[in-house]
């Protein structure tokens, strides 16, 4: 048997740029769960406040997670440049494309969870 630790990804909202992102093995799992266990309690407290304050507050602390599972998750980006220089994790979340963005989170927790046909095997 050949295990990959990485599933590389074409982009769907950037055409020509690929990136590679770690699957989830025991020690990267319980890496994440420290790392969001304290950011996802204030998250749930902020959600069920109904004040805009509260809204913020929660947008704010969703916006950090998702650069939370970029940098947890995202080993490598190809095929994209961000004001002339090679795309970073760290410039992808400061100057990058939001689509870019938003589709390696996506593709991050996609390792994650399992989707509804793999939790019925």
């Amino acid at each position: 048997m050949h295990y990959e630790s990485y599933l590389t990804v074409e982009s769907r909202a950037c055409h020509g740029v690929r990136f590679r992102v770690r699957r989830l093995s025991l020690a990267r799992r319980m890496e994440l769960v420290r790392l969001i266990r304290e950011t996802g309690e204030k998250l749930a407290f902020h959600m069920a406040g109904d004040s805009v304050i509260d809204a913020a507050q929660a947008a704010g602390i969703r916006a950090r997670m998702d650069a939370l599972y970029i940098r947890w998750g995202l080993d490598e980006i190809s095929g994209l440049t961000i004001d002339g220089e090679p795309a970073t994790i760290e410039n992808l979340l400061e100057r990058g494309p939001d689509s870019l963005a938003r589709e390696i989170v996506d593709a991050v927790k996609g390792e994650l969870f399992l989707d509804e046909d793999e939790r019925k095997n």
